[in-house]
């Protein structure tokens, strides 16, 4: 087992991303970037949701409660539409290779999360309100795609859906949402592989013709391979975690086991890379709901991997990156609020069993 990190180490280490979030917030709630400012004060490299939805949760959990408000009021400000959907244009959401085009909703989740973590019920209710538009209502599924044309689901965009629908007291929708995950589940044909997408019964899509060569890794996950996105069904796990503690049925907590043992027999990014701190939160989460430590050594592992990823400055890099300077200002804005969430949501779990 590698050296246990403690819990104390990643709150720290949290408070500190968070400081440097902080201090690259505007008066007006925007991030600075590296290039000039257009003239109403807006940063051309950062004027993209994709480097704010996961700061305001981020913030909040660590205690930069103002630098959250901030965040959140400049979000509400420039990227909400009239409907309550949060993009860049109406036609581009945000960028990036996997949320504008297979989980469209998943800003919108991150967004709930954080309005929720303020306690702002009543925008995240709208929130949610927006999201349910996209909600299959006789399984329970979420589309990919806002306004889908193609009725695909996947398991992430479900999963997310389910989580928000939890935050936002909604359990009946949320416990049908999860049932229509363990058919997702329970319809996989191979060991080695995990496939993500659906239709809205649940019967998988593995026709992969409609996808791009580099993006297979977001529709078939494989245990072999290295940089799969096994976050897709990090989520997934971790909402069946959610739902077995609010209706104790053991089917769901089965799931989350499966999905666990998938991920622990997988490729060694399955629990040390960028992507992979939901699947971390989903250990931790079964560490402290049974005291098993082979839950906490895949958690650890994760961590650690975040722990040596933050700059002395506090903010988080990426593979091989040495400073900020050799990566985009977004993308250093994006790990720096995702990887804290994963730190401080974890010391938590650690926490419980006194770690």
């Amino acid at each position: 087992m590698p050296t246990q990190v403690k819990s104390e180490q990643l709150e720290e280490s949290a408070k500190r991303a968070t400081a440097w979030l902080a201090s690259e917030l505007t008066e007006k709630g925007n991030y600075r970037g590296k290039e000039q400012p257009a003239a109403d004060g807006t940063y051309p490299d950062t004027d993209d949701i994709g480097c704010y939805y996961k700061s305001i949760y981020s913030l909040r959990a660590t205690g930069q409660s103002a630098a959250a408000a901030k965040c959140l009021s400049y979000v509400v400000k420039r990227f909400r539409s009239p409907e309550g959907d949060y993009f860049n244009t109406p036609t581009v959401r945000s960028s990036g290779s996997y949320g504008p085009y297979f989980c469209q909703l998943y800003q919108n989740a991150w967004l709930m999360r954080g309005a929720a973590a303020l306690y702002w019920f009543e925008l995240a209710r709208e929130m949610l309100r927006f999201m349910n538009t996209q909600r299959e209502p006789e399984f329970g599924g979420y589309y990919t795609q806002v306004n889908s044309t193609t009725g695909i689901m996947d398991s992430n965009s479900i999963a997310v859906g389910a989580y928000c629908c939890i935050l936002g007291g909604e359990i009946a929708l949320a416990k049908q949402s999860c049932d229509l995950l363990l058919r997702v589940l329970d319809n996989q044909p191979d060991s080695g592989i995990l496939w993500s997408r659906c239709t809205k019964d649940g019967t998988l899509i593995t026709d992969l013709s409609d996808v791009e060569a580099k993006n297979h890794r977001y529709v078939r996950v494989s245990a072999s391979e290295p940089e799969q996105a096994y976050w897709i069904w990090g989520w997934p796990m971790n909402e069946f975690i959610g739902m077995y503690e609010l209706t104790g049925d053991k089917r769901y907590f089965d799931a989350a086991v499966r999905i666990f043992d998938f991920l622990a027999s997988s490729h060694p990014h399955a629990f040390g890379f960028t992507t992979a701190g939901k699947d971390a939160w989903g250990a931790a989460k079964l560490y402290r709901l049974t005291g098993d430590k082979r839950y906490l050594e895949k958690a650890s592992l994760q961590m650690q991997y975040i722990l040596d990823h933050q700059h002395k400055d506090g903010y988080m890099l990426g593979e091989g990156i040495e400073d900020e300077s050799a990566q985009a200002k977004r993308t250093t804005l994006d790990y720096t609020a995702d990887f804290t969430s994963w730190l401080v949501d974890n010391a938590a779990e650690f926490a419980s069993r006194g770690m």
